[in-house]
């Protein structure tokens, strides 16, 4: 879309202001001001244009969103949508700056001192009291009218064993509940006026499990694959929990026994649980190890939504709401954090292994491009391992005015045979390809590919998994950790990065940390390279559909110069593919042809 007209200029005092002409659609359509006007509270040249740099970035990226859902939604947008979305953008600006600089807004006083710095919890209970704002007034910072503060302190009583990142979503079934509450009075156990389906009789927690995701693909919202073994796992879980009992027998006592039994979940790494096991053969005993207490959030979770499923299908009468969630200390004292980011020494053992230097394999027997390919590719985008793996060779395209390159992060239809999957929408983007990447040979790579005549980037290696999709062989390859049945180690574990304590756990660095480590250093950029993060990472926020909407926003060239502003710290220059085939050529060949002749050229559902 066109650059809008935004530009500084000083008032009678010398201080600079910004302003940008907000776009005439969504003026027309919602009664907003023709022109945003923020000052910048300072008198230098120099820093008002760094920060009207910023506040440009962030508005236009808020105008183009709005833009695109007026016309994937025809004109349904909320105008309170519109008025968060400059909300976040005035907050993550301010955010950028030191607090001496103030809050750069016109109707501030100048001299107004700025906001004081926040802990974690004032900031999060803040996120909450916005939050029943918004629902009760319809608008984050609108005051909540005193006849309401009755409801605002019980909505915040009530969602509190809720993440606050979930309280969007929640928040309105918690206050449709306590309005039925007032209405009748609340029976926590069950309601004999309430009619249960007839299934609820034998349906158990697994049950309705699969119920809820074979509902949730027919309303389009089903997740990703390796999303449905996770939550297979936990249903599987929380079923032996509930000693196998129906659905409708589950009284509100046998829920809160449930949540208080899921902390002591013990570890069970790489085993396959049946749901028909006894409750005692999950439960940690004494020396052995809990779940963490990130798993056992995820389960409980995921006992929160099977059990409100339930309860709004009649299938239970137990009101979620008058259960005791537990809430779990994700960071407890004394227990250091686990680095998940590759530090600049891993990256140099990486990008200095046999991969990429040498031709001793160690353990390894085979040999692919895509092993080649996907670390490079992960740090300079930040992918997810198998939204890379699942590439096509049309997915790398080329700009004809620009002549920049760039990769589309896209799913397929379902009906599509072997479909590319992504996490969810807000995955779907389009990347600029790193000059040092072109360097490196990845274009040449993929015009190869195309002469081949091969639909996948990275076939050759790679076999599409029905549970995980595209990216499992190469999970293996990179992270495998060597055991007593078998002495094959994964690639991080042979250079030196991914090993076990004393307690059997890794020290957490696996092929997502690739991921961590491009969102630290976009952050530590700073600048417009920061205000693009979501438009690089696909990461969805509360409220938002799609991080970087596809085809429009920020234009290719723009993404690509700011991309590399940022800096990343590891010596590449004695890395191309050339080398790589040369050295590794007669493995790679003879890995190549094998995996053809058991697969074929293109991998079809035969294969």
């Amino acid at each position: 879309m066109p650059k809008f007209p935004a530009h500084i200029s000083p008032n009678r005092h010398g201080t600079y202001y910004f302003r940008v002409v907000v776009p005439k659609p969504l003026r027309s359509a919602f009664g907003i001001q023709k022109e945003i006007r923020r000052s910048l509270q300072t008198d230098s040249l120099r820093l008002a244009l760094r920060k009207a740099r910023q506040y440009s970035a962030r508005y236009e990226t808020v105008f183009d969103r709005a833009l695109d859902a007026m016309n994937q939604r025809e004109n349904e947008l909320s105008q309170e949508e519109i008025e968060r979305a400059l909300e976040l953008a005035d907050e993550a600006t301010d955010a950028a700056f030191s607090s001496e600089w103030g809050q750069w807004s016109d109707h501030k006083s100048s001299t107004e001192p700025s906001e004081p710095h926040m802990t974690n919890e004032q900031l999060e209970a803040r996120q909450r009291q916005r939050e029943v704002g918004r629902l009760l007034t319809g608008a984050y910072k609108r005051p909540i009218p005193d006849h309401l503060q009755t409801i605002a302190n019980r909505l915040l009583d009530l969602s509190s064993p809720y993440p606050a990142t979930q309280l969007r979503k929640v928040l309105p079934d918690i206050l449709t509940e306590l309005v039925r509450s007032q209405i009748t009075p609340p029976q926590p156990s069950q309601t004999l006026s309430t009619v249960l389906k007839s299934q609820a009789m034998t349906m158990n927690l697994f049950d309705v499990w699969r119920e809820k995701w074979e509902n949730d693909e027919t309303l389009n919202a089903g997740k990703a694959a390796n999303t449905e073994v996770a939550e297979k796992g936990h249903a599987t879980r929380l079923t032996i929990l509930s000693e196998r009992k129906p659905i409708a027998d589950l009284t509100a006592e046998d829920f809160n026994r449930i949540y208080r039994l899921i902390p002591k979940i013990k570890q069970s790494r790489g085993k396959q649980l049946s749901a028909n096991a006894e409750l005692d053969s999950i439960l940690a005993k004494h020396g052995e190890r809990a779940l963490s207490p990130a798993s056992a959030e995820k389960i409980s979770i995921c006992l929160g939504s099977l059990h409100l499923y339930a309860y709004r299908k009649n299938l239970s009468t137990v009101d979620p709401s008058f259960t005791e969630k537990p809430r779990f200390d994700l960071t407890p004292a004394g227990v250091e954090s686990k680095v998940r980011s590759f530090s600049k020494g891993d990256l140099n053992a990486i990008f200095s292994g046999y991969i990429y230097a040498g031709s001793d394999l160690g353990t390894a027997n085979l040999v692919y491009p895509y092993q080649f390919w996907l670390p490079l590719l992960g740090l300079f985008t930040g992918g997810r391992l198998n939204e890379l793996c699942q590439l096509d060779t049309y997915d790398v395209q080329t700009d004809e005015e620009t002549g920049l390159h760039s990769i589309v992060i896209m799913d397929d239809p379902k009906d599509k045979p072997l479909p590319k999957a992504l996490k969810n929408k807000a995955s779907r983007r389009k990347l600029p390809v790193h000059d040092e990447l072109v360097r490196i040979g990845f274009i040449d790579f993929v015009e190869l590919a195309r002469k081949e005549g091969r639909e996948k980037l990275f076939s050759d290696g790679l076999k599409h998994n029905p549970k995980k999709g595209w990216g499992s062989r190469a999970t293996t390859f990179f992270t495998r950790m060597p055991s007593d049945s078998t002495s094959y180690a994964g690639y991080f574990h042979q250079v030196g990065i991914r090993k076990r304590d004393e307690n059997g756990d890794t020290d957490g660095k696996n092929f997502h940390s690739f991921r961590h480590t491009f969102t630290d250093l976009v952050k530590n950029t700073g600048g417009d390279a920061a205000a693009l993060l979501e438009a690089f990472t696909g990461h969805a926020k509360p409220g938002k559909t799609e991080a970087d909407s596809y085809g429009v926003g920020f234009y290719l060239a723009r993404k690509h110069e700011i991309l590399h502003t940022v800096h990343f710290p590891t010596d590449l220059s004695h890395i191309t593919y050339g080398d790589f085939e040369r050295r590794l050529g007669a493995q790679l060949s003879r890995s190549i042809e094998a995996h053809r002749v058991q697969f074929g050229l293109n991998q079809d559902e035969c294969s």
